[in-house]
C-alpha cells in the first residue's frame, strides 16, 4: 500500500509540475523528488523482494531467435489462421516454407517475416497450389 502511494504522489507532482507550466530548473527539483520518492520505496519493501525478479521471468519467456519470433509472430497472427509454416533459421537468415493459399497470404507472411526484429533476410519457400 505504501508503495502504490508513493508512485501516486510521485505522479500527482509530475502532473502538477506539467499543468504549471514549470521551468528547466524546476526539473531539477523533479529529480530531487524522484529520487527521494525511489529511495522511500526502497525502505518500504521488504529487504528479500527482489523487483527485477518478475521482470526477469517476462523476457526468458519472450523468444531470443530470428525463426522463434517469426514463427510466435505467425502464429499469432489471426490471417494466417489454418495455414502451417515451417520456419527455419541460420543466424538472421529466416526460411519460411509450407503451402498458402493465395499470393496475398503469402505476400502477407513474408512482410510479416520480413519485419520481425532479428531478421535480415527471408527466404520465400512458400508454394502456392495449383487451381
Amino acid at each position: 500500500m505504501r508503495q502504490f502511494l508513493a508512485v501516486f504522489i510521485l505522479a500527482t507532482l509530475f502532473l502538477v509540475l506539467v499543468g504549471s507550466r514549470f521551468q528547466a530548473s524546476d526539473g531539477d527539483k523533479l529529480a530531487a523528488v524522484s529520487r527521494l520518492t525511489a529511495r522511500k520505496i526502497q525502505a518500504a519493501l521488504p529487504p528479500d523482494v527482489n523487483i527485477a525478479a518478475p521482470i526477469e521471468a517476462l523476457r526468458k519467456g519472450l523468444p531470443t531467435h530470428a525463426d522463434d519470433a517469426v514463427r510466435a509472430r505467425l502464429a499469432a497472427d489471426k490471417r494466417f489462421v489454418g495455414v502451417e509454416f515451417k520456419v527455419t533459421a541460420e543466424g538472421n537468415v529466416v526460411t519460411l516454407r509450407g503451402v498458402v493459399p493465395d499470393a496475398r497470404i503469402k505476400r502477407l507472411a513474408v512482410g510479416v517475416a520480413e519485419n520481425t526484429v532479428g531478421v535480415e533476410k527471408v527466404v520465400d519457400e512458400l508454394a502456392i497450389p495449383a487451381e
